[in-house]
């Protein structure tokens, strides 16, 4: 009788990567993807701990999932991820009933864990060396069938005061620019044509490989961009310290690599940045900017932004909504301030009130929403180019596609061109996706990004 796996992720691409390979993992293993609760023999959530709010998520999950135990009493349940990782007595302790607990560096062991559990009716804990390397080729199952996520890079070694990635992922280690350009090959032969090469500070890729081995991002994107079938690449995330001229410029140069960039300021507040300990300032942040736009004036400029840091001031806050404003996002991930453990940021005590918090990403809000659609209705009445990833949730008679510039478009069409690149002339925007129609006679394509 096949079993059946039902996965819950939370959290960033580089969760939603490692989900992908636990099912692969699992698939080898015999077992079948479920998207029903109820049917599953095995419930596995992958966690993210950037946010206080995620492990709730969490535990309200767990609970729930205790309910479906007590009326099934084979159903393994298993945590894994960034809270595996750093709270692994706590969820045992809050969840006593789950089976399986296993941190980043371990989900590789899930299907020979899982059957000990099995075998021996033992809860099982294994937290591993976040030095140690992570396994390369492991058998992955792609939630989309063009578009693919590919770590390049894992961990991150920048330690900024409020960030706990760095204690549940470990130092960052790159992957070699061979075992990529392999991974990218096969699934271009399944027939995917988009790739995100994903790292916490992706821009940093190579510089930690063994002497003669050492490379750049740059480099990596001529080789990966020069393999048969790839039509499309963009990477993430970026860090602002590690923008270099000659990445912006092979981005520039190579027309299969999107003009897309991710990297976050978290600040408009040279005294929050450092206390932040990001290693740059507003004015740095600017020149980044300046660079890019310089090379791609109409590239895609998107990031992140962390408001109510300890000890920010209502100036301080004014001065990061002054550099959104400028700047001119295309959109910005914004968050209030969570403490998080073991990162100093949480130990200070001039921890900001959670109204002040709430109320300031109110206002950062409301202001990221009008610059982004600012930012999209330069594009009424210009032509883009998508890759059609399939029909709208909504309506079947809709089909969805992202621009070079990462965009959300819905414009009418059939079925038959998922897969496709497209030209589609936008007619209508909103803050944060596009609509347009279907053009069928040849036309410039203008890269109004």
């Amino acid at each position: 009788m096949t079993k059946r796996l039902y996965v819950k992720t939370y959290g960033c691409q580089m969760n939603l990567s490692d989900s992908e390979k636990m099912v692969g993992l699992m698939a080898a293993k015999g077992y079948q993807l479920t998207d029903d609760e109820l049917e599953a023999d095995v419930l596995l959530v992958n966690t993210c701990s950037v946010r206080e709010r995620a492990e709730e998520k969490l535990f309200s999950l767990l609970g729930q999932w205790n309910q479906l135990k007590a009326k099934k009493p084979s159903i393994l349940i298993g945590v894994t991820g960034c809270v595996a990782q750093q709270e692994k007595d706590h969820v045992r302790k809050r969840a006593p009933y789950v089976d399986l607990v296993i941190g980043t560096h371990n989900f590789h062991d899930l299907p020979d864990l899982l059957d000990e559990v099995a075998q021996t009716g033992s809860p099982i804990t294994r937290i591993g060396n976040l030095k140690a390397p992570i396994p390369d080729d492991l058998p992955t199952m792609r939630e989309g069938k063009y578009h693919a996520w590919v770590p390049i890079i894992y961990g991150c070694s920048y330690f900024c005061t409020y960030c706990i990635v760095p204690y549940t992922r470990g130092p960052y280690q790159s992957r070699q620019p061979e075992a990529i350009a392999r991974e990218i090959a096969d699934l271009t032969a399944e027939g995917f044509k988009e790739f995100t090469l994903l790292g916490q500070t992706v821009d940093k890729y190579g510089l930690d490989l063994p002497e003669g081995d050492k490379t750049t991002l740059a480099a990596l994107l001529r080789l990966v961009a020069a393999l048969p079938g790839v039509e499309r690449v963009r990477f993430l995330t970026s860090h602002p310290l590690d923008m270099t001229e000659e990445l912006v410029a092979t981005v520039a140069e190579l027309s299969n690599v999107m003009e897309y960039f991710h990297f976050p300021i978290q600040a408009g507040s040279d005294k929050v940045l450092g206390e932040m300990k990001r290693l740059y300032t507003v004015d740095q942040y600017r020149e980044k900017v300046a660079m890019i736009r310089r090379y791609l004036p109409d590239a895609t400029i998107s990031g992140d932004i962390i408001v109510g840091f300890p000890g920010e001031t209502e100036e301080d806050f004014a001065a990061t909504l002054a550099i959104v404003d400028e700047i001119d996002f295309d959109s910005n991930n914004t968050a209030s301030y969570s403490i998080r453990p073991w990162t100093p940021a949480g130990k200070r005590e001039d921890q900001l009130s959670e109204d002040v918090k709430a109320d300031r990403l109110r206002r950062l809000n409301q202001l990221t929403t009008e610059v982004a659609f600012r930012r999209n209705r330069r594009l009424v009445g210009t032509v883009q180019e998508l890759l059609v990833e399939g029909p709208s949730a909504k309506n079947p008679e809709v089909l969805m596609g992202r621009t070079r510039g990462n965009k959300q478009c819905f414009f009418p069409g059939s079925p038959d061109l998922q897969g496709q690149l497209v030209k589609v002339e936008i007619t209508e925007v909103r803050p944060f996706t596009l609509r347009g129609e279907l053009v069928r006679t040849a036309v410039p394509l203008e890269l109004a990004l």
